[in-house]
């Protein structure tokens, strides 16, 4: 038995194994948590710039002669970003009357009218926007990583059209 023991201390031909047994799995996490986080980054960027390209493309069509619409804007947005999960929110194109310090967008029916009516605050309406709201949501590869990444993305364009 003794002779037995002894053999196993000298023994260093499974050292290796148990080693990588025992770092592999943080290895991993590491790994994980970095593809998560640049995957949630990059769902990020891709979003923000289909809200951008939205917002180009609704100013160039209505500055160029032409008209736009929510569901075209909506269609455009979710096929730019090329994602699953993208929800689009189109308000407009409508009338709105800029107020507060904040400023806040009012709704106004008062655009096109001669004489042009008037806001609450007595003043003319700013011009026709569109808004646009998008948000992502990501899913997670290592769902322990998720609230370190963000589940869910979301972005924003006022445009004023005229």
């Amino acid at each position: 038995m003794r002779r037995l023991v002894a053999r196993f201390r000298k023994a260093r031909s499974a050292v290796a194994a148990v080693e990588f047994a025992i770092a592999m799995p943080v290895f991993l996490m590491f790994i994980g948590g970095t593809l998560d986080f640049g995957f949630a980054n990059y769902g990020r960027s891709a979003l923000a710039n289909a809200v951008a390209a939205g917002a180009h493309y609704a100013y160039l069509t209505v500055q160029s002669g032409g008209t736009v619409t929510a569901s075209s804007l909506q269609t455009l947005i979710q096929t730019v970003s090329g994602l699953s999960n993208v929800t689009v929110t189109v308000t407009g194109p409508a009338c709105y009357c800029v107020t507060g310090t904040g400023p806040t967008m009012a709704s106004s029916t008062q655009c096109g009218t001669t004489p042009p009516g008037l806001c609450s605050d007595n003043t003319t309406p700013a011009g026709t926007y569109v808004i646009i709201n998008a948000t992502y949501a990501y899913q997670a590869m290592m769902p322990a990583y998720s609230h370190l990444a963000g589940a869910t993305m979301a972005e924003s364009a006022t445009v004023q059209l005229k």
